[in-house]
């Protein structure tokens, strides 16, 4: 009995949630679905189910990490991105927050699917314990994806969402696709201290690892999938400079790598920078000889195509509102 009055105690909180979407974004999910809708799919034409989409399918991963607070504001954005995108997918990673990231998603995600069903089942969660870095949560939402193609971007939305248009159609024509920063007109537009240690970062890997791209570390990737699968199963960092071992091993592996244009929100450019000007550089430059290193002793298996699985902590997936893997 007390099961039951539990239930419903729950179910009615959902509901109280559901109710509480603001009926603006409400409207413009559904201006997004009407924009793309499918004749035939529901009354007047709706979007299809995913499973029933005949398009490219696109898995997009976000990291977070004690992010709280802005769930509300990211989720909002990415359900008015989603719904005029079929076929897309967003995981938002989880890597261990200890101030109830997760729980937050999946209780707004579970409210959602009471108003959007076919929204809500493509926007999904992982979880893990403990904190293992942001390179380990694109890793496990990479080995997870069995899209066409695999997306990331930082989870606080540092740059536009439009930016994931811009890497889809790269995709076409290269199996990797990255932002670069120093790409866009406007010039790096981080804040200072950033930019500054972005363009050391990116100089050191020059040397060390013979890597030349203008811009190594903004978080936006794009992969296609089997491309993805055989990159993230060899990586073996899972901090900061995780973004430049995945270009080192890709072009090891022989695959095409372009660049876009990149730029930061002009809101984070307001962000404070925790950027230690003594310690950092130190790391970088540690972390690329750590690469180097790996490579020396074989531990890329460059000789071999990989396709195996990656094992991460023990992990929740929730796509929509229940506990499920789509298709399950």
């Amino acid at each position: 009995m007390a099961e039951g009055n539990g239930n419903i105690r729950n179910a009615a909180a959902l509901e109280r949630d559901a109710q509480a979407i603001d009926p603006g974004l409400l409207a413009a999910i559904r201006d997004g679905e009407q924009e793309h809708a499918v004749p035939g799919w529901g009354e007047g034409g709706s979007v299809a189910p995913l499973g029933q989409f005949n398009g490219p399918r696109v898995c997009v991963a976000l990291p977070l990490y004690n992010a709280v607070q802005s769930v509300p504001a990211v989720l909002d954005r990415i359900a008015i991105f989603a719904a005029a995108h079929p076929g897309w997918e967003f995981v938002f990673v989880d890597d261990g927050s200890r101030d109830g990231t997760g729980a937050m998603l999946r209780k707004r995600i579970a409210a959602l699917d009471l108003i959007e069903p076919e929204l809500a089942s493509r926007l999904g969660v992982i979880c893990y314990s403990p904190n293992a870095g942001k390179g380990h949560a694109v890793r496990v939402a990479a080995m997870e994806c069995d899209a066409d193609y695999f997306l990331f971007t930082d989870g606080d939305l540092a740059y536009s969402l439009e930016h994931l248009d811009r890497l889809f159609e790269r995709l076409q024509s290269a199996d990797v696709v990255i932002g670069s920063r120093l790409e866009h007109e406007d010039g790096y537009g981080a804040a200072p201290l950033r930019s500054v240690m972005g363009r050391v970062f990116n100089y050191l890997a020059g040397i060390v690892l013979s890597i030349r791209y203008r811009d190594t570390q903004a978080g936006l990737k794009g992969i296609r999938s089997r491309a993805a699968h055989d990159i993230f199963s060899r990586l073996r960092i899972r901090d900061f400079s995780f973004d430049v071992e995945l270009l080192y091993v890709a072009r090891k592996l022989g695959y095409s790598i372009a660049e876009i244009p990149a730029y930061v929100d002009p809101a984070h450019k307001k962000n404070s920078s925790t950027v230690n000007l003594l310690r950092d550089p130190l790391r970088m430059f540690y972390s690329l000889c750590r690469i180097r290193m790996n490579k020396i002793l074989g531990l890329y298996r460059l000789d071999e195509r990989d396709m195996g699985e990656v094992k991460a902590p023990v992990r929740h997936v929730v796509f929509g509102g229940g506990l499920h893997r789509r298709g399950a």
